[in-house]
């Protein structure tokens, strides 16, 4: 049997509801939640245990480790009195976070009345632990104001080979600390075996590695989207353009759009649809004049292209107030399918961008920057984005660890050398699977 046709099962005999692992939304049964004594929890723990032992008994290809469990406890603990007034909210976010970052294959459902059970089609475990304290971490961020890092802990249920079942409990602390550790010197655990590709040096400060032999030219960075685990956006890169002015800024944007849009006028013509995105530097567009330049190239681009191009706000100024985005966003809609923007995660006041047009903020990480650092900047340029009701999307992803912390973060899209490296010339839409990217298998164009 498949592992969708077990996971039906699952939820048939468990959640008490014919869910469909891959559909979506996928609806949990909301318990009543009552207080309990200690006996009652005793009981209840012992129960689910009993049960998942009854479900995989003699199905050796479900694997250890592939059910974990997301937990009320602490907020419970935490929200004392008001615990019962509040406890139908708490349990609606909760499913709604779970939904919203387990992947189409996956499923859940109410292990008992303060515990959900979280089943991975795909994920290992280290993997599925991060996603699930990241769940724990959301919830306790929207239903407190805050999230006590230090408290986080993930517990798994992990299938002995005898039937039996024992909780593993782990803190998020040190699934960080093995992620970096393991990142940094490798692990002999097939779980941690992360072949990582040496960071090449940087073209600019701050600016992602381009290939030796672009360096004067123009190539193509391929970025994953994480929900459909596909790449079908190339971003337009080139050479270092540092201490260049706003008219030489202005030819090399002109010279990036047209070379682009020829390239992508033949691959629509050989039936390859996919989206580029072409850099526009603040100051290259900031005059009125050079403005209306390159507003005047972009007509030249024909209407069958133009839900394919993607514009990219670059070198914006700190604090550049949200009318005068709102006027470019404006100006280049009519040419475009897409406009975001690229930012310095440190300084960027992202709800600068809200209702501007502006529907992706995209953050670069810096090669040979600190790694521990990054992830914890990743999550919070992730959750100040979709505060901001933007998508996001993170440049300069070089090893599966930085990977794996951005997608538990809910980054939307992901681009970097363990996507692929940049390309002088863009291809079709590929299908890269998750363990794909976490293991660095990439796909022949």
């Amino acid at each position: 049997m498949s592992f969708s046709g077990r996971a039906k099962g699952l939820l048939r005999r468990l959640a008490g509801e014919p869910t469909k692992a891959a559909s979506r939304p996928r609806k949990a049964a909301a318990e009543p939640v009552a207080k309990r004594s200690v006996t009652d929890e005793a009981a209840e723990a012992h129960s689910l245990k009993t049960r998942l032992a009854a479900l995989v008994q003699g199905r050796s290809a479900i694997a250890a480790g592939s059910f974990h469990l997301v937990g009320l406890a602490e907020i419970r603990e935490r929200l004392g009195a008001n615990w019962d007034r509040v406890r139908d909210k708490v349990h609606q976010e909760t499913r709604r976070i779970i939904e919203r970052r387990i992947g189409a294959k996956d499923v859940y459902f109410a292990g008992s009345a303060d515990d959900y059970v979280l089943v991975f089609a795909v994920l290992g475990k280290s993997a599925a632990q991060l996603v699930c304290a990241k769940i724990s971490q959301e919830v306790q961020r929207s239903m407190l104001g805050d999230s006590e890092t230090q408290d986080i802990s993930v517990r798994t249920l992990v299938c002995e080979i005898d039937g039996n079942f024992r909780i593993e409990k782990t803190k998020l602390s040190d699934l960080v600390a093995a992620a970096v550790v393991a990142a940094a010197t490798g692990s002999a655990s097939a779980e941690l075996v992360w072949a990582d590709m040496p960071a090449p040096p940087a073209s600019g400060p701050g600016a992602p590695a381009l290939p030796k032999h672009a360096q004067s030219g123009i190539v193509y960075r391929p970025v994953w989207d994480v929900r459909r685990e596909a790449v079908s956006t190339y971003l337009t890169r080139r050479g270092p353009t540092v201490g260049a002015g706003p008219d030489e800024l202005s030819r090399l944007e002109h010279e990036a759009l047209q070379a682009g849009i020829e390239m992508l006028a033949d691959l629509y013509q050989n039936q390859f649809r996919l989206r580029l995105s072409f850099p526009v530097s603040f100051e290259a567009i900031a005059s009125v004049s050079r403005l209306r330049t390159y507003l005047a190239l972009c007509r030249t681009i024909p209407e069958h292209l133009r839900k394919l191009v993607a514009f990219e706000l670059v070198n914006l100024p700190i604090g550049v107030p949200n009318g005068r985005l709102t006027e470019l966003a404006v100006a280049l809609r009519p040419y475009c399918g897409l406009i975001l923007a690229t930012v310095d995660w440190r300084h960027a006041d992202l709800s600068q961008f809200t209702k501007t047009g502006i529907r992706l903020v995209n953050a670069v990480i810096s090669p040979g920057s600190n790694e521990k650092q990054n992830m914890a900047e990743m999550d919070r340029f992730a959750i100040a984005a979709e505060k901001a009701e933007l998508q996001s999307a993170i440049e300069g992803v070089g090893t599966s660890s930085l990977a794996l912390a951005a997608k538990a973060a809910g980054v939307n899209f992901i681009s970097g050398d363990r996507i692929g490296p940049c390309v002088e010339a863009p291809h079709g839409m590929l299908r890269i699977s998750w363990n794909d990217v976490y293991f660095g298998k990439q796909p022949a164009a």
